[in-house]
Order: structure tokens, then C-alpha cells, then sequence
């Protein structure tokens, strides 16, 4: 179910305006979608109040992360194409996420604003195609590397500029009021044609399911031996 700033203030009994703060700061994991708070039930249950578990990065460091998380630098090698203080600043970062006692928190807070996700429902019978499309790419638990392979829903991302076109060619339309989504984009600037696998860990740790969680963290404690 999703939550306005509003109901999820009234869940937590605290003002919207704290609430507002909490997600700018990344303490309730949420999405903002064309200037609005999406934040999933299941994130606002998990709450708890206390010091916050990092402020989120910007776009382009979550998507900086991201992106060399598996690479040499997990090993203690050098990237030719980081300056040494962005090299320097990303091993801390690895290291402070696989240190940490709750690594998933931790991740869902520095990797909030990699992406805007947006919902729809489509089509059952539109799924396996949908998934072929060469402009999408599968994430979450529509990855292979997730254990958790589903023909009843599709995770991917999308970059902005084929976004509006893909809802067009397939007919994607906002789930009614209580239906589920089947079909969860991720809207990012620029998308990999190999999703990193911290990107799929991130997308999982986002789902309240403990399959999900589980998978997360295995993928997590693989980066450094990639």
C-alpha cells in the first residue's frame, strides 16, 4: 500500500513536516515521482526513531557507487577514471555498508535517490515480452542474481529519455485503488546495459519480503570477492 506524507504522519503520530524531513534525509526510504512523496507501507512499519542511518547520496554519487562497487576497487586496486580524493571517498563508503550491523538500512538511505520509481499494471500475458524489450533492463527480483525469478510481476529500469514512450507502447496504466502493480520501473538519467549488482541489492532491500532481504544481504557480502 502506498502512503502520502500525510498518512504515513498519521501512522508514525508525528507531523507531516517531520515526516518530509525524515525522507529528505533518507530515514523512511521513498520515491519522488513528478514532484510527489511515494512511500511504501511496508517502509514507514520499519521505522525507528533514533540516529539516522546516513543521509542519501546525490544521483550521480549513488550512481558513482553503484557503479564501481564490484569493480578493482573492491579488491584495494586503482580506477583510472576516479580522482584519488573519489576513489578515497568510495572505499569508505564500501566499507562503512559492509561493516555496518544493518547494512540494508544503511543501503536503502545512500541509494534513495538513484531513481524515481513509478507502478503500473499490465497485461499478465504482456509480462514476457515486456521483459525482452531491448530499452528496459531487469532488476530486483526480476534478476537472475536474485534467486527469486517471477513470471507474475517485472522490476526494471528505464532511462527518462524512453520512458514515456515504453508506458505508450505497452499500454501500462496506474494500478487501481488496492490492485497490485506488476510492473515496477525505475527511472534513472542513464541506464548500464549491465545492471551493477549493488543496483539489484538496493531494489531488494526495498522489499519488505525476508526472501528478498535475505538475497540482498548474500549480494552485499559478495562485492568485496567479485
Amino acid at each position: 500500500m502506498v502512503l502520502s506524507p500525510a498518512e504515513a504522519a498519521l501512522r508514525l503520530k508525528i507531523s507531516a513536516r517531520r515526516v518530509r524531513a525524515l525522507l529528505e534525509e533518507g530515514r523512511i526510504p521513498a520515491q519522488r515521482v513528478s514532484g510527489r512523496w511515494i512511500i511504501d507501507e511496508s517502509d514507514v512499519s520499519r521505522y525507528q526513531p533514533g540516529s539516522p542511518a546516513g543521509r542519501p547520496l546525490s544521483e550521480r554519487s549513488a550512481w558513482q557507487l553503484i557503479r564501481h562497487a564490484r569493480n578493482d576497487l573492491a579488491h584495494g586496486l586503482a580506477s583510472h577514471d576516479l580522482a584519488p580524493v573519489e576513489r578515497h571517498r568510495l572505499k569508505q563508503r564500501l566499507n562503512r555498508l559492509q561493516e555496518s550491523p544493518d547494512p540494508l538500512s544503511l543501503l536503502r538511505s545512500m541509494l534513495s535517490k538513484r531513481a524515481e520509481k513509478a507502478e503500473f499494471s499490465s497485461s499478465p500475458a504482456d509480462l514476457a515480452e515486456l521483459r525482452e524489450d531491448p530499452r528496459v533492463r531487469p532488476s530486483g527480483v526480476s534478476h537472475p542474481d536474485s534467486g527469486l525469478l517471477s513470471n507474475s510481476e517485472l522490476e526494471a529500469y528505464v532511462s527518462r529519455k524512453d520512458f514515456e514512450a515504453l508506458v505508450r507502447d505497452w499500454f501500462l496504466v496506474k494500478p487501481r485503488a488496492g490492485q497490485r502493480p506488476n510492473v515496477v520501473l525505475h527511472v534513472a538519467e542513464e541506464v548500464p546495459d549491465k545492471l551493477p549488482s549493488l543496483l539489484v541489492a538496493a531494489d531488494l532491500a526495498e522489499r519488505p519480503g525476508v526472501r528478498e532481504q535475505n538475497s540482498a544481504l548474500e549480494i552485499i557480502r559478495r562485492i568485496h570477492v567479485d
